[in-house]
């Protein structure tokens, strides 16, 4: 992530810009939509699920990646990300990192 972003020290921010027609170029990975096909519950307490991404536009239903996703739910109904693993044969699918932050940090609100 370091490699590709900028980091402003000083208020301790990533710089960072919404989506839209001026920045962002469509593709069938960024209109994949996620879908869980399986669920599995770890020994050490944590949960898998593994996640589709699935192509969500009119000429294209498959699942472009596959990935894991690994999660721990605590007592109060919120969970713990833990990790985010690409399928190793689904590596090579993932598409350029397209920059869209020029300097300007945002604070989110």
């Amino acid at each position: 992530m370091k490699c590709k972003s900028e980091f402003d020290e000083e208020a301790k921010m990533y710089a960072w810009a919404p989506l839209g027609c001026g920045n962002y170029a469509p593709n069938f990975f960024g209109t994949s939509v996620p879908e869980v096909v399986e669920v599995r519950e770890n020994p050490d307490g944590t949960v898998t699920l593994t996640v589709n991404a699935v192509c969500d536009m009119v000429i294209c239903d498959d699942a472009l990646i596959t990935h894991d996703l690994t999660v721990k739910f605590k007592e109060d109904g919120s969970f713990q990300y833990l990790g985010n693993e690409i399928r190793k044969e689904d590596r090579n699918n993932v598409p350029e990192y397209q920059y869209r932050v020029k300097g300007e940090i945002k604070n989110g609100s």
